[in-house]
């Protein structure tokens, strides 16, 4: 797929916050990603038999993301993270007695079948330090946002608390902590299904900026928004006659946040993280539906800025 975009580019500082830094964050889950659990229903055979849902969720995942922290002083910050994370779950129906398929084969089973989430979740908390001689302690709290796909009964908006403590190494801060998130859904929870409680273990790492610019681990950077749209349509879209057909929208926008390190004067290096929601309607049966694929893209960019005027600089980027 070969798209066109339009973007634009505002380097946005946090005006009233004294330091702000750049780092990384990363973790693993101490709670189930999914419920557990089984469920039967009877099979109206003769004679009565019943087939079984076993659902369990998967191994523990690590969680990965960046952080940008803004210090107000010495007690107050605040704190965004973007996280990504897998949600892992398996399920599989027994049957009870086997079913006996028309080769004389016996089906005791299907599955397991393992289903795979992927979604990017985005806390905002207020941070408050607690003023001790050589430890220093946290208490965090906040809204988290998850943008996810119709269908994933994934909620989009929690609560998230915690606490942690800051320990310094060679001028780094590393941010051990606990999280709670409690997702607020009007499904409630099924079997199989995410799990409205969340709890996790995450480690921040960053090098607090000694400087009004924000700055990735030391090193002063540019920091902002972008925003655009793509020109033409979102996706190809396909359909099989006389089942389902399916149309893509086009123009759709894009936002996201961007990363700037100068290395001279006509050269940079542009790191981009870019939400895109990708949106079509499919047909089926007289009926039409609006959908919407939700994506992330990371470009990685070398920048060149053609030396023209103070006020007016065209620039080439690849990668």
């Amino acid at each position: 797929m070969r798209q066109l975009l339009i973007v634009l580019g505002l380097c946005a500082y946090a005006a009233s916050a004294q330091h702000l830094s750049i780092g990384a964050i990363g973790g693993t889950n101490l709670t189930d990603d999914t419920s557990s659990g089984q469920q039967t229903s009877s099979r109206n055979t003769t004679p009565p038999a019943t087939a079984t849902d076993i659902f369990a969720p998967g191994a523990r995942r690590a969680i990965l993301g960046i952080k940008l922290e803004a210090d107000f002083n010495r007690n107050w910050s605040i704190e965004f993270d973007a996280l990504h994370r897998e949600i892992k779950s398996t399920a599989r129906t027994v049957f009870s007695p086997p079913i006996e398929l028309p080769n004389g084969k016996q089906l005791s089973q299907l599955g397991p079948f393992t289903s795979v989430l992927t979604p990017w979740e985005f806390p905002l908390l207020a941070k408050y330090r607690l003023s001790l001689p050589r430890v220093h302690p946290f208490i965090l709290g906040g809204a988290a946002f998850r943008p996810a796909s119709v269908g994933t009964n994934l909620s989009h908006f929690g609560f998230a608390t915690g606490g942690g403590v800051d320990l310094f190494a060679r001028g780094f801060r590393i941010s051990p902590s606990i999280r709670y998130t409690r997702w607020a859904s009007k499904y409630g929870e099924r079997l199989g299904s995410p799990l409205l409680n969340q709890v996790e273990f995450l480690v921040g790492v960053d090098r607090p900026s000694t400087q009004f610019n924000p700055s990735v681990f030391g090193r002063p950077i540019s920091a902002g928004v972008i925003l655009g749209v793509g020109l033409g349509s979102d996706f190809k879209a396909s359909s099989f006659p006389g089942f389902v057909t399916q149309t893509a929208e086009s123009n759709s926008g894009i936002y996201g946040l961007v990363l700037e390190a100068a290395l001279s004067q006509n050269f940079a290096i542009e790191a981009d993280g870019l939400y895109r929601p990708l949106h079509g309607s499919e047909s089926f049966a007289g009926q039409s539906s609006r959908f919407a694929h939700l994506t992330w893209e990371f470009p990685v960019l070398l920048k060149y800025r053609f030396s023209a005027s103070p006020r007016l600089r065209p620039f080439f980027t690849i990668g």
